[in-house]
């Protein structure tokens, strides 16, 4: 789903939007498209639309919903849709993105800063707010995050689990025991344990349950109810 409206202004503003639920799509385009300095060159419903609309006509600011439809229906390959999406975007082009999520959740905003996002907004956010922050990023090309999402990830930094760790600890909330975790990794159980060891004293707790809840509370894991979303 993709299309070039015609522009409205001499030098507009150009974005691209990618969400897949198709209603709220043609919502936020019809609202942008009423501000005479926007124009939405691109829509797109999916990551790969998404990417391929915007490696075509280069605008310069792109909205994303970080999760994304995918053809698993699991919660995990949503995520990374959206995020290998932003990533893309941030190694092919020169567009600067915005992720808008009805999932407000430290994790979500910490995935979202490290592939590259800018800002990240509620769907409930006005659309009126949206066009500000979308005029501020074009005009500055700074971050647009909210005092509270910069306490989420100054927080983040302290003893935050490297990619490996944060790995093995997506799996352990899976269930997944440490032989299990190895065999999926492709490493040693030894390797495993000396791992979850490590989270545990970065966690300040003793069990894998303990670690589980500290790590959801401190944003480094989603909370429990949205897993199976």
């Amino acid at each position: 789903m993709m299309h070039s409206p015609t522009q409205h202004a001499n030098n507009p503003i150009t974005v691209a939007l990618v969400d897949d639920s198709p209603l709220f799509l043609a919502g936020l385009t019809n609202w942008l498209q009423r501000e005479p300095d926007i124009q939405v060159v691109a829509t797109a419903t999916s990551a790969s639309e998404g990417f391929t609309a915007i490696v075509e006509q280069r605008p310069q600011v792109a909205v994303i919903d970080l999760r994304l439809r995918h053809d698993a229906a699991d919660i995990d390959s949503r995520l990374k849709t959206g995020v290998e999406l932003l990533q893309q975007i941030r190694r092919a082009t020169t567009t600067l993105t915005l992720v808008i999520s009805s999932y407000h959740h430290p994790a979500w905003v910490r995935a979202a800063a490290q592939a590259g996002a800018y800002g990240f907004f509620d769907k409930d956010t006005s659309p009126q707010t949206l066009c500000i922050a979308i005029r501020q990023l074009a005009t500055q090309k700074l971050p647009l995050w909210t005092p509270q999402q910069q306490a989420w990830l100054l927080a983040s930094l302290n003893d935050s689990p490297t990619p490996r760790e944060l790995e093995i600890l997506q799996l352990v909330a899976k269930g997944l025991s440490d032989r299990a975790i190895a065999e999926r990794l492709g490493l040693r159980p030894k390797t495993v344990s000396k791992h979850l060891e490590i989270l545990r004293e970065k966690l300040g707790v003793r069990s894998r349950a303990e670690a589980i809840l500290q790590a959801r509370q401190r944003g480094w894991l989603p909370p429990e109810w949205e897993d199976n979303i």
